[in-house]
Parts: C-alpha cells; sequence; structure tokens
C-alpha cells in the first residue's frame, strides 16, 4: 500500500499563495481563545433592594392567624381531636423597595475617585401621600411548629398530621412534634 504525499509538495506553494488569508484566520482564532475579562464582569453584583422589616405586631398576627387555620385543618383529620399549634419564624416578614443607583468615577491623573448614590424609590399620590415602591413582600419562612392533638398517641394520626404541616409550610418532618393532649 503506498501512501499519496502530493499535499506535503502542495503545502508550500499554498501558503505562499494564501499566507495573509491563514494569517488573518489564525489570528482571528487566536483572539477568540484568548480569555477576556471587561470591568462590568470584574464588579461585584449589585446588591438586592433596600429591606425592611415590618412591625412586630404585624408579624405576630400572621403568625397566630397561621396557627388558627393550621389547628383547625388538622383538628378535622380523623383521629386528631381537638388540636394545637404553635409556630417559630426564622425569618420575618421584609419588604424590598425599588431603589436607584448612580455611580461616578472621576479620573484626576494621579488619583481616581469613585463615588456611589442610593436612593429609594418614592410613589406620591397627591401633595401629601408618599410612599416608598415595593417590588415584592417576602413572607415569614417558618422553622418548626409544635402540635399538641388528642390524638396524638396514635403514630397514623401523627404520621398524617406531620406530613400535612410539612406540605403545608414546606418545613421538613423532622422540624415538626406531634404530642397527645392531656
Amino acid at each position: 500500500m503506498k501512501v499519496d504525499l502530493d499535499w506535503a509538495k502542495k503545502l508550500p506553494v499554498f501558503l505562499k499563495r494564501y499566507r495573509y488569508p491563514a494569517l488573518i484566520l489564525l489570528l482571528g482564532l487566536g483572539l477568540m481563545l484568548w480569555p477576556f475579562h471587561s470591568k462590568e464582569k470584574d464588579q461585584p453584583v449589585q446588591a438586592l433592594p433596600v429591606q425592611t422589616k415590618v412591625s412586630e405586631d404585624e408579624e405576630a398576627g400572621y403568625r397566630k392567624r397561621m396557627e388558627t387555620e393550621l389547628a383547625k385543618i388538622l383538628s378535622e383529620i380523623d383521629g386528631a381531636g381537638q388540636v394545637r399549634v404553635m409556630l417559630t419564624l426564622r425569618y420575618s416578614k421584609t419588604a424590598q423597595y425599588q431603589t436607584n443607583e448612580e455611580s461616578q468615577t472621576q479620573n484626576d491623573g494621579s488619583k481616581i475617585n469613585a463615588s456611589k448614590r442610593t436612593e429609594t424609590v418614592i410613589l406620591s399620590r397627591g401633595s401629601s401621600y408618599n410612599e416608598p415602591a415595593v417590588i415584592r413582600q417576602v413572607y415569614p419562612v417558618f422553622q418548626g411548629a409544635l402540635i399538641v392533638s388528642q390524638g396524638g398517641d396514635n403514630a397514623a394520626v401523627r404520621y398524617q398530621i406531620v406530613n400535612a404541616v410539612s406540605a403545608l409550610l414546606g418545613i421538613g418532618t423532622d422540624q415538626i412534634t406531634v404530642v397527645k393532649m392531656k
């Protein structure tokens, strides 16, 4: 079997004729593979809008409403009987407000001055009513639940209560305790 090496003889002629397009092609491939970093990518990620905690009264009211509704629903489980619920919160309710950020950079030759200004967007409805623009409200996240039930000594009832509470509150079954009511 004979190997054809004609292409090796024609390569110098081909490169001489097409050296500039080949050089541009290699240069383009080199630039595409070269690591590229822009100043925008090197800057830190923009912080979330301003968050403020809502009043403790509103938070306690939300927790109490959830406890009451949950107790009412759980008492309808067959064998549960009378039910009392206590919930604990991991995070309280917060509101995220819309903000405007303005940054300036000045180059004075020997040093660079950078400044950043952040302000909350205010909605105005008339001359006497102003309120911040709310992007979203994040409701409290529950941490755990204690359920006191008349049927708490029955394993099947405990299992149903734990699964129901886990599904409703989005917490793990290891964070829910069911005990028998005296």
